[in-house]
């Protein structure tokens, strides 16, 4: 695997796919730095990781967040060759109802903070060999889904901004690639559970394979689009990671009634 002796930075990485990310690269060989807001898991989970792994906390709704963790990176080990942005935030809520500050802080998170951190992270990874960067979507920018609006709007802009990056980076030799993640069995996902009943018996039967992904499932199809060795040709793509997600036939997905009464809780 040509990820091995790569260094690489994740995004959201303290918990769930994120640290799935991170684990499945430290196994391949490749130097991680770690980057998520709570400084306690985030130390944690590097220290799980072993001597391969580093970190660095940070909010990536704030401004600086993303230069100061590429600065970090480079600063550890010299240059920075893969880029994962896996740090996300759902906040569910009706579109005619929810709180600007509420979507404020999803849009800042899941969109802008990506645009921060690919355009902080470029300049550093032009110059490398096989340097790549991988976005992590959600099956729910592919459907638009009653009480997830916000979320969604941001996931589907992330699959334009994809191919839009590959076609602006390929001067310099930079592959860019999006994972759409289906609902995996994350602390977020246990979090959610909690405050929408029948969430997982809803995923469940609204794909082929009738269960929930484990990170591990997402993760190494992410390590693989990384991996200019077996995806060096892949650019521009958005890969579906979702059990078969199937819409229903009016085209529309509709959430449980409390996430379209506007319960809200946090997800990475």
């Amino acid at each position: 695997m040509t990820v091995a002796g790569k260094v690489a930075l994740v995004t959201g990485a303290s918990e769930g796919i994120g640290y799935a990310i991170a684990e499945t690269l430290v196994a391949a060989g490749a130097h991680v730095v770690l980057t998520a807001r709570r400084e306690g898991p985030l130390a944690a989970a590097a220290g799980k990781l072993g001597p391969s792994a580093a970190w660095i906390a940070g909010d990536m709704a704030e401004a600086d967040t993303a230069e100061r963790a590429v600065e970090h990176t480079v600063g550890l080990h010299g240059g920075l060759d893969l880029l994962v942005c896996n740090a996300g935030i759902l906040i569910p809520g009706a579109l005619a109802e929810q709180p600007m500050s509420e979507a404020d802080r999803v849009i800042a998170v899941n969109l802008r903070a990506t645009i921060a951190m690919m355009q902080a992270a470029v300049p550093a990874m032009a110059a490398r060999p096989d340097a790549s960067a991988v976005v992590i979507s959600s099956s729910i920018g592919r459907l638009p889904t009653a009480g997830m609006g916000v979320y969604g709007a941001t996931k589907a802009a992330l699959h334009y901004l994809v191919p839009t990056w590959a076609i602006e980076l390929a001067p310099q030799d930079i592959r860019v690639n999006a994972v759409c993640a289906g609902i995996t069995e994350t602390p977020g996902l246990q979090v959610g559970a909690q405050h929408i009943p029948g969430l997982r018996q809803a995923v469940v039967a609204t794909n082929l394979i009738k269960r929930i992904a484990t990170a591990d499932e997402i993760a190494k199809p992410v390590v693989t689009l990384l991996d200019s060795a077996v995806s060096g040709y892949v650019t521009g793509s958005v890969w579906d990671i979702d059990g078969g997600f199937q819409r229903d036939r009016s085209g529309a997905a509709q959430a449980p009634e409390t996430v379209r009464d506007g319960t809200s809780h946090g997800a990475a």
